[in-house]
């Protein structure tokens, strides 16, 4: 099978544009790293999950160009749509986090700062942070075919996350404590199509934290599994959601 490159679009084309001009780092990553020539065809895609045919027309300067062949509409969503409230880990395990909830279809990623968080950064460093991990995203949509990147949330307290459980169907506390489990949860609630996961952090849920997650309607589940890592729970959770949400 041949490869077809994927690239994210930063400015996409208008309806009637027949050609675009790339930036330098996509015009670097294909003619300097893949060594594609003039009429070589990849495709590209942007924020309103549009994915485009495109044709190199010129590579011999910097930024190059390319010719829009097709663009199309792909639905990535199952009629279903997930979000993942995620308690900062530490060092880099939110990188994983966002890849691989990426894969599993996560629609929107909320980085959360819970009473046990081990990672506090500072307020100063929130635009940085949030700028590396949309480009996590991006590359992640690049690599395993989706067209519509999740929506990245700014990090978000525990008061404000709380105040958010309004805009969803369905609330989901995965909890290691005596709780029901996911399968029951969701066939009470059959016709939730818009979710919300928590994922607590290294040191887990504290107990006002349960407590006040349910007081505001969240169901506290039991997974069928080991209890598992906070770099792992979401991915685990969020593809048995997918799972059952597609196999009722």
């Amino acid at each position: 099978m041949s490869f077809t490159p994927r690239l994210f679009l930063a400015t996409a084309p208008s309806p009637d544009q027949k050609e675009i001009t790339l930036d330098e780092s996509a015009s670097r990553y294909l003619v300097k790293v893949l060594r594609l020539e003039s009429g070589a065809k990849f495709l590209g895609f942007d924020e309103q999950a549009v994915e485009y045919e495109l044709q190199l027309s010129q590579t011999d300067v910097v930024p190059a160009t390319a010719a829009v062949l097709s663009r199309r509409s792909k639905n990535t969503q199952q009629g279903n749509w997930i979000a993942l409230a995620q308690s900062l880990p530490k060092g880099p395990k939110i990188d994983l986090i966002l890849k691989q909830g990426t894969e599993a279809g996560v629609n929107r990623f909320i980085p959360l700062i819970t009473q046990r968080s081990v990672s506090r950064p500072d307020e100063s460093q929130f635009e940085h942070k949030n700028n590396r991990w949309q480009k996590i995203l991006v590359e992640a949509c690049r690599q395993c075919g989706r067209n519509d990147v999740p929506q990245l949330d700014e990090v978000t307290d525990w008061k404000k996350c709380l105040e958010l459980f309004s805009e969803f169907d369905q609330v989901l506390l995965p909890y290691e404590k005596e709780a029901p489990t996911l399968k029951t949860v969701l066939e009470s609630n059959s016709t939730a199509r818009k979710i919300l996961v928590l994922v607590g952090p290294e040191g887990g849920w504290s107990k006002d934290e349960v407590q006040e997650a349910q007081q505001r309607g969240a169901a506290a589940v039991h997974l069928p599994t080991p209890i598992l890592r906070t770099e792992t729970a979401g991915l685990a959770i969020v593809s048995m959601i997918q799972y059952a949400l597609s196999h009722p």
